[in-house]
């Protein structure tokens, strides 16, 4: 059994359900087919798949999250100084490392629902169908 405790283990299992349903997130070449066969519109987001399963999620959120800590901090001792005009530079990036955050799971969850939905399988991999009983 699979033990889930980092972004890393996410990733590995979100791949393995992939490959259950007939789809190798691994395979950039794979992926970039599927993304370029999606007809582009105003949806485009969510039909994509968005993740970078050869990449360390572990490693891609420590080091957004460095930053983003490093611009409060920074934000902070400008603040503490009274400079003003450094202390909103340092929020306004803040601000966008925070979204560079929350992109991340925003990335994971589109392709959770994307799987979930099973768009792009191929084989016949069913999720069961539950009754209110």
């Amino acid at each position: 059994m699979m033990k889930i405790n980092d972004l890393n283990s996410v990733r590995d299992s979100l791949r393995e359900l992939g490959l259950k349903q007939g789809i190798d997130l691994g395979d950039e070449k794979a992926i970039a087919k599927f993304n370029d066969e999606v007809p582009f519109d105003s949806r485009w987001f969510d039909s994509r798949w968005l993740c970078c399963y050869l990449e360390d999620w572990n490693e891609e959120l420590e080091e957004r999250l460095h930053y983003f800590f490093k611009n409060m901090s920074d934000y902070q001792d400008a603040m503490d100084k009274e400079d003003i005009k450094s202390a909103t530079s340092s929020f306004h990036a803040a601000l966008s490392c925070a979204g560079d955050v929350s992109n991340i799971f925003g990335y994971i969850k589109n392709d959770m629902v994307k799987l979930l939905h099973g768009e792009d399988k191929t084989t016949d991999f069913q999720w069961p169908q539950f009754n209110n009983e």
